[in-house]
């Protein structure tokens, strides 16, 4: 079983891949941390030296390696769904879900944290909530391919071992 987060960025997936990977003793991964790691950068760093176009592409790649592993939870970046047909890929692999939490609950999240997201490191809250806003429109025909469409007040109750899996033959 292979169970993909989407989402904003602020939405939760890092924090609600930790909580079922523990709930449901799955192993678990952070995209973003995995490009870091994969590159020895941090993404603000691949975003400034290297451009967005890079950073995409080595999301593509690293996230295809997931292919052969089972039995996992996989927190996405919150672009990762609109490039390189990669919310197609992950619903033919498993499981997506996105996780929609409204854009004053985002705010309130990334405020504090902005400098670590090279996407929003300079906006003031205005300009982070339009930002927000805009992201939001343009992935939201990628999000809402998603298997699942859950909150924070759903997903706590969200249990894999119902996931109903068809095999065509």
């Amino acid at each position: 079983m292979k169970i993909f987060l989407i989402g904003m960025m602020g939405s939760g997936k890092s924090y609600w891949g930790k909580y079922l990977s523990n709930q449901h003793k799955m192993n678990w991964i952070d995209l973003d941390l995995a490009i870091e790691e994969a590159n020895n950068l941090t993404i603000e760093t691949i975003f400034t030296t290297k451009g967005e176009e890079f950073f995409r592409k080595q999301e593509k790649e690293i996230l295809r390696t997931i292919e052969t592993v089972d039995n996992i939870i996989v927190a996405t970046g919150g672009g990762t769904p609109c490039f390189h047909n990669n919310i197609q890929w992950m619903n033919y692999q498993g499981t997506t879900i996105w996780i929609d939490e409204p854009i004053d609950v985002l705010v309130s999240r990334l405020i504090d944290e902005k400098s670590n997201r090279p996407l929003i490191k300079d906006l003031n809250e205005n300009e982070l909530t339009q930002f927000l806003s805009t992201q939001l429109e343009k992935r939201k025909p990628f999000y809402q391919q998603a298997t699942f469409h859950l909150n924070s007040n759903s997903i706590v109750t969200f249990n894999p071992s119902e996931i109903v899996t068809i095999n065509y033959l």
